[in-house]
């Protein structure tokens, strides 16, 4: 995962609330898995494993999070202990192919969370955290510049 994406995802986890949170949880894995597929490619074994731990972790976050009060998390938990199965026998057997239609599965729960991310009116899961802003300005001679501003307190506060 290179150091944008890293910070674009760095950025929404910071200002999420829990359903753009899952959401941002699915982007992630999906982004692990492709990173797990280009470095199978190029038979970088050290970044072919770490991105499936990375994509693996954060299956079992999604596991951890659920909440079997609600008749989804029981929906949810075979999916997700599915998922997690594969992403196990591709790294133990060292095999690609064995990733094959995670990324469906994954991006239908996805834009699943994403629909219903549009009606969560919560608050941001983390509250003391900086706002960014940014955009592009025209500067003299018509240049495009990219920047950024960030606001906030992430000091303690009693």
């Amino acid at each position: 995962m290179d150091k944008e994406l890293l910070q674009e995802f760095t950025a929404r986890v910071t200002q999420s609330n829990r359903t753009q949170l899952v959401v941002t949880i699915y982007d992630i894995i999906l982004a692990s898995l492709e990173d797990a597929k280009k470095a199978f490619a190029r038979e970088e074994k050290e970044e072919w494993r770490h991105s499936l731990e990375r994509a693996q972790a954060l299956v079992i976050e999604l596991i951890d999070a659920l909440d079997f009060q609600y008749g989804l998390s029981k929906e949810l938990l075979p999916i997700y202990l599915f998922v997690n199965r594969k992403i196990l026998h591709a790294m133990a057997r060292n095999k690609v192919e064995l990733l094959e239609g995670l990324d469906r599965v994954l991006l239908n729960l996805r834009n699943a969370f994403e629909e219903v991310s549009k009606t969560d009116s919560s608050k941001a899961v983390m509250q003391n955290t900086q706002k960014v802003y940014a955009g592009i300005t025209y500067g003299k001679n018509s240049d495009l510049s990219e920047m950024y501003r960030e606001e906030g307190n992430r000091g303690f506060q009693a």
